[in-house]
């Protein structure tokens, strides 16, 4: 942080900025969208593989796992191209095309690390919905306040979430970035940084983005369950 600023200022901590407020709008919408949507149809579906508590589970609904797996194919389609910009102006590389023209070649460089970005999405965003799950049934009185239920939901069950998916987003932001392992697999990627560096390595920048998710997604899950309350 102190060689930023004095290399570059305050705007550079916001380097890589634009292109994720183009996208998280569009993002959110969609994930949330698709979740409620594959929780309805497998609800409404009369199959009791998907109707039916999971066995030992504490009361675990079928219909969440299917929903953090829509949710996170969703999120992987919408976000990808936008996280690509965002690392690439972060290592201080480019996403546009050299020759100024948009190609198809362009759009499937673009969607670099697509497949680490969906499993990353997909990993998180389950197991967030399933820690939300769990904290609603463990504590129904303070979860269910709007601003303060919402905030706590959000930031902690997020923020959890994101520990269990972080080894695939260092291994995302090495295939996206400017000098990166772009044509190599996610999972030998984490292999090779699990031999070299070990766990310090897999959860490397963990801190400022456990940061940022606690209160990045405390205020907008606040936000959001305060909008539902006022608008019932």
């Amino acid at each position: 942080m102190s060689t930023l600023v004095k290399e570059e200022g305050a705007l550079g901590f916001y380097r890589g900025m634009v292109p994720i407020l183009a996208s998280t709008g569009i993002q959110k919408s969609a994930l949330f969208a698709s979740y409620a949507g594959a929780r309805r149809w497998c609800e409404k579906s009369g199959v009791p593989a998907l109707t039916d508590p999971i066995p030992l589970s504490g009361g675990l609904a079928p219909s969440i796992l299917v929903g953090g797996l829509a949710a996170g194919t969703a999120r992987a389609v919408v976000e990808t191209p936008f996280e690509f910009a965002k690392v690439r102006r972060q290592t201080g590389g480019s996403y546009r095309s050299k020759a100024g023209v948009f190609s198809l070649t362009q759009l499937k460089e673009l969607y670099t690390g697509a497949s680490a970005t969906w499993g990353r999405g997909t990993l998180m965003l389950t197991s967030f919905f399933v820690l939300c799950d769990y904290s609603a049934k463990a504590a129904p009185e303070l979860i269910s306040q709007p601003l303060l239920g919402g905030f706590l939901k959000g930031g902690v069950c997020a923020t959890v979430a994101w520990g269990v998916a972080w080894p695939i987003e260092v291994a995302k932001s090495k295939v996206q970035s400017s000098g990166g392992s772009s044509g190599r697999s996610t999972v030998s990627i984490i292999a090779d940084i699990a031999r070299s560096e070990g766990a310090r390595g897999l959860y490397r920048g963990f801190l400022p983005g456990a940061m940022r998710s606690f209160v990045a997604n405390g205020a907008g899950m606040a936000v959001y369950q305060f909008t539902q309350s006022i608008s019932k």
